[in-house]
């Protein structure tokens, strides 16, 4: 064989061997989930609704996005201002 076709064959063999190697990269992969895991919570946008000073303590109600029930926090100083909106917990039906 001559000096040429070696080079050749080492070239065809080392592009062979490296589409092998990176091909089984691509392999589908799989995640193990325990059975007892916690299900991820499912939030929504609360929109502020209200906010009112009673006393010393500020109440601020919230409106669902998905227009349930209203969802009320309290803020312990009598001149806070509440959150515009935030991410709360969906509302189990």
């Amino acid at each position: 064989m001559s000096k040429a076709a070696k080079a050749l064959t080492k070239i065809v063999l080392t592009v062979l061997v490296s589409s092998l190697i990176t091909g089984s990269a691509f392999a589908a992969a799989r995640t193990y989930v325990p059975k007892n895991a916690v299900a991820k919570k499912e939030l929504e946008t609360c929109r502020l609704k209200k906010a009112s000073p009673i006393g010393k303590i500020t109440e601020c109600r919230y409106q669902r996005q998905s227009r349930g029930k209203d969802v009320f926090m309290t803020i312990e100083m009598p001149n806070a201002n509440c959150m515009r909106e935030f991410q709360c917990e969906r509302e189990k039906n």
